[in-house]
């Protein structure tokens, strides 16, 4: 392995920002960080060209300069939006640039132990390729999302003392989510008119996959509808997501019925039932094959 290949493989994990690389002050979930008004310098805290096995969503509240991310050069100021989605390329600030951010970073591991309300996946949909990584927002939007990241600072500390520390929390991630998702609506840009046949496949797949999960788990099936073969379209989700195209149903199928079975009063049953699985022990079967947990044990577990 070549040096640059080393470079573009090297994975920045959530536990560099919490332990080593930044030390993120709001921490008390795994996988979930938030910072308010870090200061970010050349080399102090960050490494050059890494990816990231996170997400995140910061606010520039300070300074002005660029940042590099997939090895594009963008300009970003005050007031700037900046998500950056697992895998992304991100490179260095450059020399002399020094800005002040406010924002969190979250795993999909955090996602799949607390769960999310309906609606809340069209949110993630804005973070693809397909658009532009950064808005520049207006004044009174920044100051929105400043007030929300404020909100979720005030909720992590309150997070051990409060007896519904945890549910607040996480409720508060939520409401940051959707105004997160009202703000995409209004500034997200595509990032290019055209794609690729490859990069279109992929974009087809999610969206499918999105709206379809509940009652279709085959690869196949989209397959045929995207009159691809199963087997190319699993090597294309793979090369562009990092997972192939069976690992993505399952997690979306697996992201529903945890949220199901700890935030809703259905049954197992119901549940199983409303996943279109043929029956609960079926559905019991493919949970625990998916988590190591039966439906009922995650239940009844502190998640």
């Amino acid at each position: 392995m070549n040096d640059s290949t080393k470079i573009m493989n090297e994975v920045y994990q959530m536990a560099d920002l919490n332990h080593t690389r930044v030390k993120f002050g709001h921490t008390v979930m795994n996988g979930f960080s938030v910072i308010e008004e870090f200061n970010v310098c050349r080399g102090a805290d960050l490494k050059g060209n890494f990816r990231s096995d996170f997400m995140s969503i910061f606010v520039v509240t300070e300074g002005q300069g660029e940042i590099s991310l997939n090895m594009e050069d963008i300009a970003i100021k005050e007031n700037s939006l900046i998500h950056i989605s697992p895998n992304m390329l991100l490179g260095p600030l450059p020399e002399n640039q020094s800005l002040s951010i406010s924002g969190l970073s979250f795993t999909s591991d955090f996602i799949a132990e607390i769960g999310l309300p309906e609606g809340t996946s069209e949110v993630f949909s804005y973070f693809s390729s397909k658009f532009f990584p950064v808005w520049d927002l207006i004044p009174e939007d920044a100051a929105l999302v400043k007030r929300q990241i404020r909100l979720l600072v005030e909720r992590t500390k309150k997070y051990a003392i409060h007896p519904y520390g945890k549910e607040i929390l996480i409720h508060g991630f939520y409401i940051f989510l959707f105004e997160i998702g009202a703000l995409a609506q209004k500034y997200t840009q595509m990032t290019r008119l055209s794609f690729s046949r490859q990069e279109s496949l992929v974009i087809k797949f999610s969206n499918l996959a999105q709206h379809q999960f509940r009652e279709i788990r085959t690869v196949k099936t989209y397959a045929d509808q995207l009159n691809v073969s199963a087997k190319y379209l699993t090597e294309v989700v793979k090369e562009y997501s990092g997972k192939n195209a069976s690992e993505i149903i399952n997690d979306l199928v697996i992201l529903e019925a945890k949220f199901l079975l700890s935030k809703s009063q259905l049954s197992i049953g119901q549940i199983a039932e409303r996943l279109h699985f043929s029956d609960q022990s079926f559905f019991g079967k493919y949970f625990k094959r998916q988590t190591g947990l039966s439906p009922k044990s995650f239940r009844e577990s502190d998640f």
